[in-house]
C-alpha cells in the first residue's frame, strides 16, 4: 500500500473505533473487579456485561453500519459501504477483546486467554496477508480482513467464556450504568490520544502526511501495545490490593513497571532503528524520525498506568480518571490543529507526546489530591534500574533520529540492546534481595 492508501485505511480504523471507546471500553474496569474480586453480585454483574458485549452491541452497531451503507456516500475520502464494513467489524470486537478476554484475565485462566488472543492475531495477520497483499484488495482488504477476524474472534468468545448463569436483578443493571457512566469520557479521550490525530490530520493535511503519520504511530504504538498488555496481567493485583499500599500484592508489580514504561519503547525503538531500513519500503522511511519522537510518549504512557490503576482498581474512584486522559487529549486535538497545517506529521508528533505527559502528570497528582494512602518511597531503591532503562529509550531514539542504515544508527541500537539487559539484571537483583 502507498502511505495515501495507508493514510486511508489508518483513518478508517481510527474513526471507527470510536465506536468501542465510547460502547465497550468503559465496560473493561467493571468486568475486571466483578471476576476478579468474587463479591456476591460479580456473577450478576458479568451476565449484565456479557449480554451487552455478545448480543446487544453487535445489533446496535449493526444499524449504524446500515446508515453509512445507504446514507454515507463518501467520508475523509473513503467510501460509505467501505465505512460500513469497519463500523460492522466494531460491533463484533468487544465480544473477544473488551468482555471474554478481560474475564479469562481477571480469572488467571491462561488458556482461555492464550487461545482468545492468539486466535485473534493469527486471523487478523492471516487475513491481511490474503486481502492485502496477496490480492491487493487495498482499503476494501483491510476492512473486510478486520470484520473476518472480528466475527471469528466473537464466535470463540461465545464458546469458551459462557456466561454465569445468575438472576439479574434491577440494582445490578443500575450499578453496572452508575460505575460505567463516568468511565465513558475516560474512554473517549483514550481514544482521543491513540487515535483522533489521524481523522483530524485527515481533515486538514495531504492523505500521504496522514500515512507517515500512521505508519510511525502503529510502530511506536507496538509498545503501547506491550505496555497494555502487562498492565492487564496485574490488574487484578491492583484489585486485590489494599491500603496503606504497596503491600506484596503490588510492590513487585509496579517495580517492574517503573523499568518497563522506558524498556518497552526502547526496545521497540531499537528494533526498527537495526532492521526497519531492510524490511519496509524506502517511502516509509521519514516514519522512522517520528516514531523516535512518539516513543516518549508511549514512556509517559506506561507510567501514567500506575497511579490510574491504584485510583480506579484498588480504590475504586472510576469517575475521576477522565480528568487524566481528558487533560492529554484536549492538548492533543488544540495542538494538531495549530501545528498539523503547517507542520504536517512531525508537529502532531510532538503534540501527542505532549499529551501523553500531561496524561501521566495528571494522574499522578489525582492519586495526591485523593490522599491514596501509597508509599511512593518505597521504589526509590530501584533507581538503578530506572535510570538504565530512560538511557536506553535515549539510546534508541538517537538512533531512529540519525539517517536510516548510518553506522551510529546501528552502534545506538546496540548500546540500547546492553542498557536493557543491565537495567533487567539491576531490578532482579535488587527485588531478589527485598524478598
Amino acid at each position: 500500500m502507498s502511505p495515501a492508501e495507508y493514510g486511508a485505511a489508518s483513518t478508517l480504523t481510527a474513526a471507527a473505533l470510536l465506536l468501542t471507546s465510547l460502547l465497550a471500553a468503559p465496560l473493561i474496569q467493571l468486568i475486571v473487579r466483578a471476576a476478579a474480586r468474587g463479591d456476591e453480585d460479580g456473577p450478576a454483574l458479568l451476565r449484565v456485561t456479557g449480554l451487552y458485549c455478545y448480543l446487544l452491541l453487535p445489533i446496535a452497531v449493526a444499524v449504524i453500519a446500515a446508515v453509512f451503507a445507504f446514507f454515507v456516500p463518501d467520508l475523509f475520502g473513503v467510501k460509505g459501504t467501505i465505512w460500513a464494513i469497519e463500523v460492522l467489524a466494531i460491533g463484533f470486537q468487544p465480544a473477544a477483546s473488551t468482555f471474554a478476554m478481560w474475564v479469562a484475565q481477571a480469572r488467571e485462566d491462561l488458556p482461555r486467554f492464550v487461545w482468545l488472543s492468539a486466535t485473534s492475531v493469527l486471523v487478523t495477520a492471516v487475513s491481511k496477508l490474503v486481502l492485502v497483499v496477496f490480492f491487493q484488495m487495498g482499503v476494501l482488504g483491510w476492512v473486510l480482513s478486520d470484520l473476518t477476524s472480528a466475527v471469528f474472534s466473537a464466535l470463540l468468545a461465545v464458546s469458551l467464556v459462557r456466561l454465569p448463569r445468575a438472576k439479574v436483578l434491577a440494582e445490578n443493571v443500575h450499578y453496572a450504568v452508575k460505575f460505567t457512566l463516568p468511565l465513558i469520557p475516560h474512554a473517549a479521550s483514550l481514544w482521543a490520544l491513540m487515535s483522533l490525530s489521524r481523522p483530524v490530520m485527515a481533515a486538514v493535511a495531504p492523505l500521504e502526511q496522514v500515512g507517515l503519520l500512521s505508519f510511525g504511530l502503529n510502530l511506536a504504538s507496538v509498545a503501547i501495545l506491550v505496555l497494555s498488555e502487562s498492565n492487564r496481567a496485574v490488574l487484578p493485583r491492583y484489585s486485590c490490593e489494599v491500603f496503606p499500599a504497596p503491600t506484596r500484592e503490588t510492590f513487585a508489580p509496579v517495580a517492574w513497571q517503573l523499568i518497563a514504561a522506558f524498556l518497552v519503547p526502547a526496545i521497540v525503538g531499537a528494533g526498527v532503528a537495526a532492521v526497519g531500513g531492510f524490511i519496509f519500503a524506502e517511502a516509509y522511511w521519514p516514519s522512522f524520525f517520528l516514531t523516535g519522537v512518539l516513543l516518549v510518549g508511549q514512556a509517559a504512557y506506561g507510567l501514567y498506568l500506575i497511579p490510574m490503576n491504584y485510583l480506579t482498581q484498588t480504590a475504586g474512584l472510576p469517575k475521576f480518571s477522565s480528568l487524566a486522559s481528558g487533560s492529554g487529549a484536549v492538548l492533543i486535538l488544540v495542538s494538531i490543529l495549530l501545528l498539523a497545517p503547517r507542520y504536517g506529521a512531525e508537529g502532531v508528533a510532538y503534540a501527542t507526546v505532549a499529551g501523553y505527559a500531561a496524561m501521566a502528570l495528571v494522574a499522578f497528582i489525582l492519586s495526591a489530591m485523593h490522599k491514596l494512602d501509597i508509599a511512593w518511597r518505597s521504589w526509590a531503591a530501584n533507581w538503578p534500574g530506572v535510570a538504565l532503562a530512560a538511557g536506553a529509550l535515549v539510546m534508541s531514539v538517537v538512533a531512529l533520529i540519525v539517517p536510516v542504515r548510518h553506522p551510529l544508527a546501528f552502534a545506538a541500537s546496540g548500546i540500547c540492546f546492553v542498557l536493557v539487559l543491565s537495567a533487567i539484571v539491576v531490578t532482579r537483583l535488587r527485588n531478589n534481595l527485598r524478598d
